[in-house]
């Protein structure tokens, strides 16, 4: 056999090799969803979608299109599936009830016509995040973000709901004061829980943007006020008051009961930033924790 033979067999032998030692790939297929109200908002469709199809595989990508130009959804949403016989389980469920709407299943390619068209004058909503805490984590993930949504749907439009193993949750909301909104559902009793709605630590320089305010309740003002706040006051007291003591420079006793003040309140200002700073760092250390927890999870 000449050197051009062995080299051949050599080859042949190393790709069956290679075939043989190759992972088995997973099947996949994508299918069709009709019969949805149109007028839903997409997430809520999607969750309804992946809790609906949950026992055909492992869903990997949702898409609901929608109709920029009617302010409404399409009436196709399309559902990828990953795992052994997930068409013919998907297409089983084809005709069943969906929580109020009949689910039409077909086999389906992804459709350029059926895409999203992005109009060039829309604008880009801005996102805002909220901390959720209290609901009852004995329930599934699932039930847990179909929940959430609906509960923070008056709020503004629900993109997304995170659900973390800890027993923290994050809604993210797009919508005309909308993270103002959910905030004041604090204390909202869900499933027989109480809810605790918190803002999400902002950047540094987002902060000096937004002015603190007191916190309300759905029952009312709870007569809390942010430390940012009460900083902020006493800081501008202690402004007003070296100014009135400039003023008054030829009256010493006036000048020495107003350093007595003075002292009073550079005391509790101190008092107050010191109280703040341990709340920030206690913030930081919790949101970084949270940050980790949804990067690993």
């Amino acid at each position: 056999m000449d050197e051009s033979a062995i080299k051949g067999m050599k080859l042949l032998q190393l790709n069956e090799i290679g075939a043989n030692s190759r992972k088995p790939r997973i099947p996949w297929t994508k299918i069709s969803v009709e019969g949805y109200d149109t007028r839903l908002r997409e997430y809520t469709v999607k969750l309804v979608l992946e809790k609906h199809f949950a026992s055909c595989g492992k869903i990997t990508h949702i898409y609901v299109p929608r109709d920029f130009k009617r302010g409404i959804l399409k009436s196709v949403a399309f559902v990828c599936i990953k795992g052994e016989g997930g068409e013919e389980k998907a297409l089983l469920l084809s005709g069943t009830d969906a929580g109020g709407w009949t689910a039409i299943v077909k086999p389906a390619l992804w459709q350029k016509e059926i895409m999203d068209p992005w109009l060039p004058g829309m604008p880009k909503l801005e996102t805002h995040r909220v901390r959720v805490t209290g609901y009852d984590t004995c329930v599934p993930k699932i039930d847990i973000q179909m929940a959430l949504c609906e509960h923070f749907s008056s709020c503004g439009e629900v993109t997304e709901v995170v659900v973390l193993p800890s027993g923290s949750g994050s809604i993210y909301l797009q919508g005309e004061r909308c993270e103002d909104k959910a905030l004041k559902i604090n204390g909202c009793i869900m499933g027989g829980m109480n809810l605790v709605v918190e803002s999400v630590l902002m950047k540094p320089e987002d902060l000096k943007k937004r002015k603190g305010r007191a916190i309300i309740t759905p029952t009312g003002p709870t007569g809390y006020t942010s430390l940012s706040c009460l900083c902020k006051a006493y800081e501008l007291k202690k402004k007003k008051m070296e100014m009135e003591m400039e003023m008054e420079m030829g009256e010493k006793k006036k000048k020495k009961k107003m350093k007595i003040e003075l002292m009073k309140v550079e005391k509790v200002l101190k008092k107050h930033m010191e109280n703040k700073k341990k709340m920030d760092m206690s913030t930081k250390k919790r949101m970084e924790m949270e940050s980790l927890e949804m990067a690993l999870f």
